[in-house]
């Protein structure tokens, strides 16, 4: 044994090695949920939880699933259990109206303190070392409890099911470790998912709704699934014979694959470029809802047409070649009307210059003639009441007789230009030819047979004692006939 005399050195080197073993065990007892005597307590309460025979030392203590503390202490009290957390400062302390339950992370049993803060500003908070309110403790359901309110058959059902389930799982502990190992990526991809089908909600709404329908209207066609059934058994059978027809599918799979990973880029890109233009078309589809609901309610009525149309196909066969034959000896017929409709065409076209005049005698003759007295004289024989023609007249000079020139007051056209009456309301009335206008009144009548009739021909005839006088629209001169070298209308065959 050599016995020397250590150097300081040496003695630096163990004193070191001594701390850092002591360092070493120190983390390792706090990271294993120990406490340190120099460690400062932090904030801490008591709750009173009625049953906490799953809660043990060092359990976590979370808000909204985040850890903020542990538990330090339990003591029995009667039936209940005191706990003693111990809260992150950041923390603390926590609203008085706060809520505390037990909760279990797995079905291994291991438990942990909920707390669900309420308003830190609207009342009274915890101090530190306070004892939560027991009303603000909810009562913990054990899995036992939950069991013990089957009755007996239920348990011994549920019993031998947790027995199948484990001769089920036997054996197969490496492959529950490879699905709890690709179990990340799977929930990853699932998240991914379902903020895919969050952006897409209402889309995926419709689509769950359709689904319903379609199945609802499967539901309904009983024949006709059955005989869907029946002819996808005859599919297979028919697949089942052209294995060789499937292995030479199988084959080429590999280079569509290839061709496929080039292709669906190209797709992904135009389906980019394509949505701004579909987002634009929403709109129009939107408003084609209330058409296709409209077609909807038409649809049986197109059922029953396109079932009675094979018969109309049916007498086609024999009708259209007639047809044909029809349709070519039409040229002759046409040819025939050549000269009829060189004449038609120029009266067509004149008579269409004047479509309001038209329009206006077809109106004026309807308007003429529908007029009956309700209640009045009926036709012998008949309940329909005798019609009576409306007509209007003017009352002027020239309505009283024969003259041998034309009066001052005439504004006759027999060929008044296309508008010509709206025209003369506005501006006056345009007489025939190329003037000038009349001038000169014939006078008043002196005589009469019935003596009272003078004072109404002069009040309504001339309206005045003066004949050059007598009221009468303004005159001006039509000149040629629109379109024409002449003051009248001139009809012409086509070339």
């Amino acid at each position: 044994m050599i016995k020397t005399v250590p150097t300081l050195g040496r003695i630096a080197v163990m004193a070191l090695f001594a701390l850092s073993s002591f360092g070493a065990c120190l983390y390792l007892w706090m990271a294993f949920g120990g406490s340190s005597p120099l460690r400062p307590k932090g904030y801490e309460l008591h709750i009173a939880f009625p049953e906490a025979t799953q809660l043990a030392n060092q359990s976590d203590v979370r808000i909204s699933g985040v850890s903020v503390g542990k538990v330090v202490k339990l003591k029995p009290d009667g039936n209940r259990t005191m706990t003693t957390l111990r809260l992150q400062s950041r923390f603390a302390p926590i609203p008085a109206n706060t809520k505390a339950i037990l909760r279990v992370k797995s079905l291994l049993g291991e438990t942990y303190v909920e707390l669900t803060p309420g308003n830190r500003k609207a009342g009274p908070q915890v101090p530190d070392g306070g004892t939560l309110s027991p009303g603000h403790v909810a009562p913990t359901v054990e899995l036992d409890e939950i069991l013990s309110t089957f009755d007996a058959k239920t348990r011994k059902a549920f019993e031998t099911w947790m027995q199948s389930q484990a001769a089920a799982v036997q054996g197969r502990g490496a492959d529950l470790n490879a699905f709890f190992g690709e179990l990340p990526g799977f929930t990853d991809k699932f998240a991914k998912l379902s903020e895919i089908l969050d952006a897409q909600q209402a889309a995926a709404s419709k689509t769950i709704a359709t689904t319903g329908e379609v199945i609802d209207a499967i539901s309904q066609r009983e024949g006709d699934l059955r005989g869907l059934v029946t002819s996808s058994q005859r599919l297979f059978s028919v697949t089942a014979a052209r294995n060789d027809d499937l292995a030479k599918i199988f084959q080429r799979l590999p280079r569509f694959e290839r061709e496929s990973s080039t292709t669906l880029p190209l797709l992904t890109d135009f389906g980019d470029h394509a949505r701004p233009a579909i987002r634009q078309l929403q709109p129009a589809a939107t408003a084609m809802g209330p058409a296709f609901a409209a077609l909807d309610k038409v649809a049986p009525q197109f059922d029953g047409f396109f079932g009675q149309l094979q018969q109309v196909v049916d007498a086609s066969e024999k009708g259209l070649p007639a047809f044909n034959r029809i349709l070519g000896n039409l040229p002759p017929v046409f040819d025939a009307f050549q000269p009829f409709l060189r004449n038609v065409n120029p009266i067509v076209a004149n008579v269409s210059q004047s479509k309001k005049e038209v329009a206006g005698l077809l109106a004026n003759a309807t308007g003429a003639t529908e007029a009956y007295d309700i209640g009045g004289e009926t036709l012998p024989g008949t309940k329909s009441n005798v019609r009576y023609v409306r007509v209007a007249t003017f009352l002027s000079p020239e309505s009283l007789t024969f003259y041998p020139r034309q009066l001052g007051t005439t504004r006759a056209n027999p060929y008044g230009a296309p508008g010509s009456l709206v025209e003369s309301l506005k501006a006056g009335g345009s007489i025939f030819g190329s003037g000038p206008c009349p001038a000169g009144n014939v006078a008043l009548p002196t005589a009469a047979d019935n003596d009272a009739l003078l004072p109404r021909i002069q009040q309504f005839a001339f309206r005045t004692e003066d004949r050059n006088a007598v009221p009468a629209p303004a005159c001006k001169v039509q000149g040629n006939y629109p379109g024409a070298l002449t003051s009248f209308p001139q009809v012409r065959a086509e070339p």
